[in-house]
């Protein structure tokens, strides 16, 4: 078979592909050789069947088989003989009915891989099982390419002297390539891959490549796929067939169809409703019926926990791919969407990188009942180019963990309503590479051992702690966390659950995780060294401007704790509660404490008609320059009062006016709040200082721009 190919650039490599699949069989088939010259022979000993003869290839190491129809009864074993010369064994299925194989594939007599082609699908029922020495391959492709434009047709005739080499190409010439569903438990040896190929891919059972490469790709019709493994890197591309739709005698049956005729009584975690859909038994989750579909609900394992070994990767790639109570556990674990990717109440485990992709959309859920879990021993990347959908906070154990970087990603928006550690570094980032926005409607907390990166923020109280910087853009808090996912041993809970709450702590000497769960069988995620830093000094904050304040009755404007061992540097901070004509809650109180200069624009911790927010700004060995301060009270009828205003430098204070007084609607005087303005060396600068609290303390060589007034 001759294919010209118009290549698109839609290339993914990959450091190793993880892949899950869901399974259905039927009635009971035979195994019968096709009467087409290939020459192979079935032979019946009690439940095994023995399949031998064949045709060998020109340099007699790649053996073909032809069948009419292959399929397995729980009881059955087909046994593939072979010898130690034959590295490769490959069987196609003519007959145009799907594979259901509910018994044990098996080789003897040598350590061939295997490779399983039927264009009409293939079930691997709950009774398949492998007990196969290399590599397995299961695919509904319409040919196998060796190099050199020769291939292994599912139909018609083949050039079988040329078929030389390791089978490297998979071309889907329908327009609608079969499914593969497995229900059962697929394993291969130590070290071996296991690949399934399909039009759409559905797992709803086991799939184990202890240090091997588990590989699920869901493949549009008229494409071709390659596969490579230059040294240790598997690499994958699919490129458009521009010869067109092949001629071929067979069109594989609709997933509905095929459940209901050809599996129809096999137990394979799928439901056919009357209206034609499927759904997953177990989580009434409907079925894409689109080709290029992945769904993995189900267990894939590359994790070798024998002393000395190290486990394998993940690869799952598809148009659409679905994790619904997926449990993915390896070294590398890499699922790649080139439109959305769905996982919900799955759990993701990698000793080292784990990457989420989709081109489109990466929408994340986890439930009451079962967590959501992203544990990364290495980098932990989550992009969706057109947005990032997190909201995983039902389950009291829902992190995402990496012992490297976390990122999230996306020119779209980035909404994160779940609990972060990085054991590097902290980003949120548009596709340029540059901080992204990113939004919670519920409870982000930010972990990090490392540097914390993010454009602008706006949502509920956001507590982020780092053993290094944090770099953000203006913040917007909106309320405080009603989720109930915060643990009431939080030292910031009553902080976080009752206001509208902004905590940014920067050169922590450590972080402490809280509400994590354990590794479960896999090593200790341990956090690493960061990559190279955001470009500020060693443990500072620098954002835009922070604005907490109370837009409605009668809320209080929310606290503002920012502390870093560097410097600090803000935009405008806006706690206050004030809306005229209107009785308001409390100005939120405004801490702000770092080891060297701190440098912000007004600060505005007003209240309509009760308390001003306390302002506390200390630096232990820098300065101090702000805007306006006030902390005062316009409307004190009901007992409100201006607040205290504190500024201690070590090296010079520079400030606008400062306010801190209380009136009420009479005209007079209610109680304002002290003012005391400390620097050990350098001068201290000021504005006006308002307030009608009769204590004013000036500690340091003072310049008055304007007047001082005790009312």
């Amino acid at each position: 078979m001759k294919l010209s190919f118009s290549r698109i650039n839609w290339l993914l490599t990959i450091i190793p592909l993880y892949s899950v699949i869901t399974c259905t069989s039927a009635q009971a088939q035979l195994i019968k050789p096709a009467a087409d010259g290939t020459g192979t022979t079935v032979t019946q000993d009690g439940n095994q069947l023995n399949i031998s003869g064949g045709t060998l290839s020109g340099n007699q190491v790649n053996l073909f088989h032809s069948f009419e129809q292959f399929g397995l009864s729980s009881d059955q074993i087909a046994n593939f003989l072979t010898s130690p010369d034959i590295r490769n064994i490959l069987g196609r299925v003519v007959g145009g009915e799907a594979s259901v194989i509910n018994g044990l594939i098996q080789i003897t007599g040598g350590n061939s891989n295997l490779f399983l082609m039927n264009p009409a699908g293939i079930i691997f029922g709950p009774g398949a099982r492998l007990n196969v020495p290399a590599d397995f391959t299961a695919t509904t492709a319409t040919s196998i390419g060796f190099g050199g434009n020769y291939w292994f047709n599912a139909f018609g005739e083949n050039d079988y002297q040329n078929l030389i080499g390791t089978p490297s190409q998979f071309a889907f010439d329908l327009s609608q390539p079969g499914n593969i569903i497995n229900a059962g438990n697929l394993s291969v040896k130590s070290g071996q891959n296991l690949t399934l190929l399909g039009g759409s891919i559905i797992n709803t059972g086991q799939l184990n490549a202890p240090g091997g490469t588990l590989m699920i790709a869901g493949v549009p019709g008229e494409n071709l796929v390659r596969i490579s493994q230059p040294g240790h890197l598997l690499s994958l591309e699919i490129e458009p067939i521009t010869t067109g739709e092949q001629t071929l005698p067979i069109r594989p049956l609709d997933l509905p169809t095929l459940l209901t005729g050809t599996a129809a009584g096999l137990e394979t975690g799928l439901t056919v409703n009357p209206a034609g859909t499927v759904q997953l038994t177990n989580s009434a989750t409907t079925i894409p019926t689109q080709t290029g579909t992945v769904i993995v609900s189900g267990t894939l394992n590359t994790s070798n926990l024998a002393a000395g070994t190290t486990g394998g990767a993940v690869n799952i790639l598809g148009n659409q791919i679905g994790g619904y109570d997926t449990h993915i556990t390896g070294t590398l674990a890499t699922l790649s969407a080139t439109e959305n990717l769905t996982l919900v109440e799955s759990q993701l485990r990698t000793t080292g990188d784990l990457t989420l992709w989709a081109r489109n959309t990466v929408q994340i859920r986890d439930s009451v009942a079962n967590p959501f879990l992203a544990q990364a021993g290495g980098n932990l990347k989550i992009q969706g180019n057109q947005g990032v959908d997190i909201l995983a906070l039902n389950h009291p154990q829902t992190p995402f963990v990496s012992g490297g970087n976390l990122s999230l990603i996306s020119n779209g928006n980035i909404s994160g309503d779940a609990h972060f550690a990085s054991g590097g570094n902290f980003s949120i980032l548009n596709l340029a590479g540059k901080p992204g926005n990113f939004v919670s409607l519920y409870d982000p907390i930010i972990r990090a051992v490392g540097d914390v990166q993010f454009g602008n923020y706006t949502g509920v109280a956001l507590k982020v702690e780092a053993t290094g910087s944090i770099q953000g853009g203006n913040i917007t808090i909106t309320g405080g966390d009603i989720s109930g996912s915060i643990p009431d041993d939080d030292p910031d809970f009553i902080a976080l659950t009752t206001s509208r709450a902004l905590i940014l702590r920067a050169g922590l000497s450590s972080v402490t995780p809280i509400n994590f769960p354990s590794s479960q069988g896999l090593p200790a995620t341990n956090f690493q060294t960061p990559a190279t830093p955001i470009s500020l000094p060693a443990g500072s904050i620098q954002v835009g401007n922070i604005n907490t304040s109370a837009v409605a009755v009668p809320i209080n404007g929310g606290p503002i704790t920012l502390s870093a061992i560097g410097t600090i540097t803000t935009g405008d901070i806006n706690s206050s509660a004030f809306i005229p004509g209107l009785s308001s809650g409390n100005g939120g109180d405004v801490t702000i404490r770092a080891g060297g200069d701190i440098q912000t624009g007004n600060i505005n911790a007003l209240s309509g008609s009760f308390d001003g927010g306390i302002v506390n700004v200390t630096s232990t060995g820098g300065s101090i320059t702000t805007g306006f301060i006030q902390s005062l009270t316009y409307y004190a009828d009901t007992g409100g009062r201006g607040s205290d205003v504190t500024l201690d430098a070590d090296s010079g204070i520079s400030t606008g006016t400062i306010e801190s007084f209380a009136t009420n609607n009479t005209g007079g005087l209610s109680i304002g709040g002290a003012v005391t303005l400390r620097t050990r060396s350098g001068n201290i600068t000021t504005g006006d200082i308002t307030t009608n609290n009769n204590n004013i303390q000036l500690n340091g060589p003072v310049s008055l721009r304007n007047n001082v007034s005790l009312n």
